[in-house]
């Protein structure tokens, strides 16, 4: 009897943890499929891509296009406009018709093919729903005329911001797509000029039309001559067009800047003529130097010097001033500007009248130092500080420094100003002493002839002048050689009709005229320079630019080419211009 009970009892508890385990394992399938289910749709989700397109018509009758960028067909099930400007104004739901919900890969779609809705003009967030989930947003800004302005924005940038009269001003406008997507034939509208009478003539634009994928940008440019009177301020305003994949009108935002019309002698906008600038936060003194490279023969004299450029009309005084040579050898003992023997350095005015003393307060600094009576630089003009100075020493006798950095420092009375980024090279007592510099007799090496600057060249003039490039090394061995050296000036812009009048040392190359109005002159060596002082120079001619105020130029004269025992050569002076009405 207690084994048929016990079996009986067995059956049970078999029966009900089959059972058991059932339930479990239907509870399992239920959760796996749900997860499938859930992992089907986060990954359709994934890939699920389209953008949308939102538009009127001139009735301001709406229409949203789709265009999907995914793999798979996108179903839209609804979508929301929402008045961003009356905020009291509802979200408003609409659900898309089947027939127009399912939109297909590559090609744009309208989802408002079986209904019909009309927009009030104001602005709005429309909201585009997917079956699952997705959502696009795009603005929509509804004119009374019935174009939607979207999609399209527009920067409008006058330059430069003052004009002198009679002048040209350049507009540029960006425009830009920023919808999901592509904009057909966008173009720019006529630009509206306030006050129309300061128009003298324009140019452009540079391009008619294009197509604008999303996010891509264009520059419309436009050249305009303007005059009237001065100080006048001139209003620039434009917009864009185009058209949405429907072939509905785009409209850009209304862009807008503004120039300013000087008269020649008030304009700050850096005009063709304005080659010194003025002031940036602070009325200062320019920098220019003069200066050998290589620098090396012990016993010789190179020029050293600065032009210091008063740019303001404000007159300035000087009362000292430091050029610092540093050497690049990390064991030092170099003496750039000391003698052989580690005495004081050997330097001399140029131009003896210009008082004070020239000395090396340090080994590697040459100074020029008047405290007591600094000489004065008035208001649009120049002051030349040369020095004719002899090479120091190097730590290894026979070494060669590539590059020795220098710097340059002002003492004036608007404060103590400095310059960097010059560099000259060493090699002491085996190669030349080059200089380059302006001369009024053509060839010559002699302290009074040597210049740095011209002053009083009278407005729209044509002067002469004589480029030269010396050897004031006086061994005979130490040659600058024929073989690709060669002697060049760059001219300012607004400076013309550069000719070479003679250049006997030179083979000359064609006068090049740059975009910019700038020209250069080169000329090539014929034979070396050898002799003690020996001199090259070339006879130019140029006009000088019609000026209506005091004006300051930057012209540049350097040389390139190989010395004695291959060491390349690179004197440099940069000439300072001053032409007066």
């Amino acid at each position: 009897m207690s084994s048929v009970v016990g079996a009986l009892f067995f059956t049970v508890l078999m029966v009900a943890g089959f059972s058991v385990l059932s339930l479990a394992l239907d509870a399992q399938t239920d959760i796996v499929t749900t997860q499938r289910m859930v992992s089907d749709v986060e990954l359709k989700k994934q890939q699920e891509q389209f953008g949308i397109a939102v538009s009127t018509d001139s009735s301001n009758k709406l229409d949203i296009s789709v265009t999907n960028f995914g793999q798979n067909p996108v179903e839209i099930s609804s979508f929301w406009i929402i008045n961003k400007t009356l905020s009291s104004q509802p979200a408003t739901r609409y659900s898309v018709d089947y027939n127009d919900s399912f939109v297909t890969g590559g090609i744009p779609s309208s989802i408002l093919t079986s209904q019909s809705l009309y927009m009030v003009p104001d602005s709005y967030d429309i909201k585009v729903v997917s079956s699952l989930g997705t959502i696009e947003i795009a603005e929509l800004v509804v004119g009374s005329s019935g174009s939607s302005i979207n999609n399209l924005r527009s920067v409008l940038v006058t330059d430069p911001p003052d004009v002198i009269l009679g002048q040209n001003v350049t507009i540029g406008m960006v425009v830009t797509n920023t919808g999901q997507l592509k904009i057909n034939d966008v173009a720019p509208s006529t630009i509206s000029v306030n006050p129309p009478g300061t128009v003298v003539g324009y140019s452009g634009p540079n391009l008619s039309s294009v197509d604008l994928i999303p996010g891509e940008s264009i520059l419309f440019l436009w050249d305009y001559t303007i005059d009237g009177t001065a100080d006048t301020n001139v209003d620039f305003s434009n917009f864009a067009t185009g058209l949405d994949a429907n072939n509905n009108l785009v409209q850009s935002n209304v862009a807008s800047d503004q120039s300013i019309l000087r008269d020649q002698a008030n304009s700050t906008s850096g005009s063709d003529e304005l080659i010194v600038l003025t002031q940036d936060l602070l009325a200062k003194p320019e920098l220019f130097i003069v200066m050998p490279a290589p620098f090396g023969e012990s016993g010789q004299q190179g020029i050293w010097g600065i032009n210091v450029v008063n740019p303001v009309e404000k007159d300035l005084e000087v009362s000292k001033i430091v050029i610092t040579a540093t050497s690049t050898r990390y064991t030092g003992g170099d003496e750039i500007f000391t003698d052989n023997n580690g005495n004081a350095c050997q330097a001399q005015h140029v131009d003896p009248s210009l008082g004070g003393t020239w000395s090396c307060p340090m080994p590697n600094q040459l100074m020029w130092k008047s405290l007591v009576n600094p000489v004065s630089v008035p208001g649009l003009s120049n002051v030349p500080f040369l020095a004719l100075v002899e090479p120091g020493f190097i730590g290894s006798s026979g070494d060669f420094l590539e590059t020795v950095p220098v710097d340059v420092s002002v003492y004036t009375t608007l404060g103590q100003f400095g310059k960097s980024g010059y560099g000259t090279s060493y090699n002491e007592g085996a190669t030349t002493l080059p200089n380059v510099y302006l001369t009024d007799v053509p060839g010559s090496a002699s302290n009074t002839n040597i210049l740095s600057s011209i002053d009083g060249i009278s407005s729209g003039s044509t002067i002469k002048l004589n480029a030269t490039l010396t050897d004031f090394d006086t061994n005979l061995s130490h040659v600058i050689q024929a073989t690709d050296s060669r002697l060049i000036i760059n001219i300012p812009k607004g400076w013309s009709n550069p000719s070479i009048l003679n250049a006997p040392g030179f083979t000359m190359d064609p006068i090049e005229v740059f975009a910019d109005g700038s020209s250069q002159i080169v000329g090539v060596l014929n034979s070396n320079i050898a002799s003690p002082l020996d001199t090259q120079t070339i006879e130019f001619q140029v006009t000088a630019p019609t000026v209506t105020s005091t004006q300051l130029y930057v012209m540049y004269v350097l040389a390139d080419g190989i010395s004695s025992g291959d060491v390349a050569i690179g004197p440099l002076a940069e000439i300072i211009l001053q032409v007066v009405p």
